[in-house]
């Protein structure tokens, strides 16, 4: 098995198609790839049209495709647990300011996040106001430098949600700004520098998404289906959503140098 990263900083067709239409060409058995936007769709249909089972992991196109199954979080569901739990945490606040960041607009797992999330928090807080929205290119850097701007354009910012990479660049500006904690962020993963900022309270809750099944799933469930022509009994197969605060992010993370 191949481990094969795209050139590019995008999950977009733009970087991912060619590569897919290269393992067509070397004559691979089986492709697992993400599939972040509609673009994808002819190179999938592609390689399965050439005798290549394909499988979609972490994120998918809605769009109609041939790829056998999809490994993965519910990605819209995410968003709205997010978005009910930011309600919960801004309760008495009934004219609260939060910010967002995405990590591209154009991939549309991240997009099911953010809509999911915006529409469980104008639902369970219709008073709260989306102030900005903005790409971090799931850069912590650029999520530093923003999250810096958000406090100046926006002193009283009572929250932010985070739909992909970029949490533990917006926490240490927080941090370093003397607002860590009370200006609720909400992520995630369980990334080390994620959950170092969830056990100081910096980010108030982070939501998993399995990604060691991300990985094992689809390769041993292309394997079987190559071999043993075994059929997933679902073509969408969910990982958990374990959602992590300081109250238990224990149970599911040790610190570096920790037994």
């Amino acid at each position: 098995m191949d481990w094969i990263v795209p050139a590019g900083d995008q999950h977009t067709a733009d970087f991912y198609g060619v590569t897919i239409d290269a393992c067509v060409a070397q004559h691979y058995d089986a492709i697992a790839t993400i599939a972040g936007d509609s673009g994808i769709v002819e190179y999938i249909n592609n390689a399965v049209d050439s005798g290549i089972p394909v499988a979609t992991f972490n994120v998918e196109t809605t769009t109609p495709n041939k790829r056998l199954f999809f490994v993965g979080a519910d990605l819209y569901l995410q968003g709205r647990t997010a978005g009910e739990y930011m309600a919960k945490l801004l309760e008495g606040k009934p004219n609260a300011k939060v910010a967002v960041q995405t990590g591209f607009f154009s991939v549309e797992g991240h997009e099911e996040r953010r809509l999911g999330f915006e529409e469980a928090l104008a639902e369970t807080a219709p008073g709260v106001e989306i102030v900005s929205r903005v790409e971090t290119l799931d850069r912590n850097d650029l999520a530093y430098s923003q999250a810096q701007d958000f406090l100046t354009a926006h002193p009283d910012l009572n929250g932010l949600f985070v739909a992909a990479n970029g949490a533990a660049g917006s926490a240490r500006a927080f941090e370093e700004a003397g607002v860590a904690g009370k200006v609720k962020i909400v992520c995630y993963d369980f990334m080390d520098e994620v959950m170092e900022h969830v056990a100081t309270g910096a980010i108030s809750g982070t939501i998993g998404q399995g990604p060691f099944s991300q990985g094992h799933d689809p390769a041993m469930r292309l394997f079987n289906y190559i071999v043993a022509d075994e059929v997933p009994p679902a073509a969408r197969l969910f990982n958990e959503m374990p959602f992590v605060t300081k109250e238990n992010y224990q149970e599911y993370w040790t610190p570096l140098g920790g037994e």
